[in-house]
């Protein structure tokens, strides 16, 4: 059927495509990676084939022969500096292909979504925009399309860069897509960024815990608990001034509550993208009783970390939203009132935007890996909006608490989620991250380590080990098997890291 799985890169020489109404045509492997790419293929197809599954696990493909094979050319045209050494400005030309041979009558490629990446990042593209959950081709392109003059587009992106020693080289890279989404041949070009003096670098760390919902059956016990002990662990990050600010919606003995609702939670992010008013910005936040003044926009010498804890949701298609305070599930309804959540959209926005060099998402909720692992997503250059695609272009870590159709756990004897316990307390407090014992806890080592040490931990908490009367799920319907079925499922969480690098940040070790 065409399809195959593969550990190298897009761009790699080594394997090319020969299609049989060209056979003297050697095609770039990334030609047909958008429909034919498999992440996991063997054991998909050895598990469909067990339960008789295959015909819906793996959808019908399109034609090789029927798709658009002509790719747009991208030239990244000048490097120069721009208003002082701290920022780059990048000119790029893209041009429309053309073949007038092409066997399938389809002689022009169409341009579409140029995208820029600083050292294998993506920094800028065009349109800047989020497309819907589930958009289809067609919708694709009139939201990508980008207009030509006499076959050539013309831009320039304007690109902040680091400013510590030893980072002055800068290699560019660029490409666009075809009408059918298929990505072109990228470009590439060095430089070398003037002299410039270093700016502080800051650690932005957000963590946000919601116990107290309007809607009584969607209280939690520890989501507070989390946040508190998240921003207590990552309080002196070695070699950043460390900012932070903790988001805490409960409700006070006397009755009285601090909400953290959907309109806060996208205020917020904006700071730290530095898309919004800033002034209005923070008044708007003040006028609620949230002082956001430590958040600035993130530059590429700082670090984000984002930490939440609450309710998840997942759809059965697979689209993920975070639970705000005010976040509404009528009674006998199916699914919440998705105009009171927080979609997985509204987490691309600003992050989209955000020039951390170093961005980390922990969302310690039910199905949270629906977030990335959304049924549509595959770690590769496809031109999508999605999270998944944003964790791949830009290098963010995403750690989710649950599989996507999983529950995450809160404990009442450890006072807190299970994620946040295994991160917190266990991976930095009593230093068991240094997984290579070299005295430091990088993020990515902080963050595979809870990926060890949950499932022991969730299976503890299953068996009584760790537990007392009124152990509780961040789910607002449980879907997991029965408390005495001997089958049942333990915490499995999921970490999306595609850096080639290992981080470069060390986190606190030890309380």
């Amino acid at each position: 059927g065409g399809r195959y799985d593969t550990n190298l890169s897009a761009d790699t020489k080594l394997v090319r495509w020969l299609v049989p109404d060209a056979p003297w045509q050697s095609l770039a492997a990334q030609t047909f990676m958008r429909d034919y790419y498999e992440p996991g293929l063997y054991r998909k197809l050895l598990d469909c084939r067990a339960s008789d599954t295959c015909a819906k696990v793996f959808r019908p493909l399109p034609s090789i022969a029927t798709l658009n094979r002509v790719l747009p050319e991208v030239r990244i045209t000048d490097v120069r500096a721009g208003r002082d050494a701290a920022e780059a400005v990048v000119a790029i030309e893209v041009r429309e292909g053309v073949d007038a041979d092409a066997p399938n009558g389809k002689h022009r490629s169409g341009l579409y979504n140029p995208r820029l990446f600083r050292n294998g990042r993506l920094v800028a593209m065009t349109p800047r925009q989020v497309d819907a959950a589930g958009t289809d081709l067609a919708e694709w392109r009139k939201r990508n399309a980008v207009q030509a003059t006499q076959g050539v587009h013309r831009l320039e992106f304007t690109v902040p860069l680091p400013t510590q020693a030893g980072e002055a080289e800068q290699v560019f890279s660029a490409y666009a897509f075809n009408e059918d989404r298929i990505k072109g041949e990228t470009a590439t070009r060095s430089w070398t960024r003037p002299a410039v003096t270093p700016r502080p670098r800051h650690a932005y760390v957000l963590t946000i815990g919601i116990d107290d919902y309007d809607t009584p059956r969607f209280r939690l016990n520890y989501a507070v608990a989390d946040a508190r002990l998240m921003a207590s662990r990552l309080s002196a990050i070695a070699g950043y001034e460390t900012h932070q600010l903790v988001l805490a919606a409960e409700r006070s003995a006397d009755g009285r509550r601090t909400r953290v609702d959907r309109a806060t939670l996208g205020l917020v992010l904006s700071l730290l993208a530095g898309n919004a008013d800033r002034e209005a910005t923070l008044a708007a936040l003040r006028a609620v009783g949230i002082d956001a003044s430590m958040l600035q926009p993130a530059t590429p010498d700082d670090v984000v970390i984002v930490s939440f804890s609450g309710h998840g949701w997942a759809n059965p298609q697979g689209d993920f939203y975070l639970i705000p305070g005010d976040g509404r599930w009528p009674d006998g309804a199916e699914t919440p009132d998705l105009s009171t959540v927080f979609a997985t959209a509204d987490l691309v926005a600003p992050f989209q935007a955000m020039q951390a060099g170093e961005v980390t998402l922990v969302l310690d909720a039910c199905h949270s890996a629906a977030s990335v692992a959304d049924g549509r997503f595959k770690p590769g250059p496809m031109g999508d909006s999605g999270l998944g695609q944003l964790a791949f272009d830009k290098g963010i870590r995403i750690l989710a608490a649950t599989q996507a159709d999983d529950v995450a756990l809160e404990d009442s004897k450890l006072g807190q989620g299970l994620l946040t316990y295994a991160l917190a307390k266990d991976g930095l407090g009593d230093g068991k991250a240094d997984l290579d014992a070299n005295g430091g806890i990088r993020i990515d080592e902080w963050l595979a380590y809870a990926v060890q040490r949950l499932s022991s931990l969730a299976n503890d908490a299953r068996v009584g080990r760790i537990t007392a009367a009124g152990n509780g799920t961040r789910a607002m319907t449980f879907h997991d098997l029965p408390a005495d079925a001997p089958a049942r499922r333990v915490q499995q969480p999921a970490l999306f890291d595609f850096n080639q690098q290992p981080s470069t940040v060390v986190l606190p070790k030890g309380d």
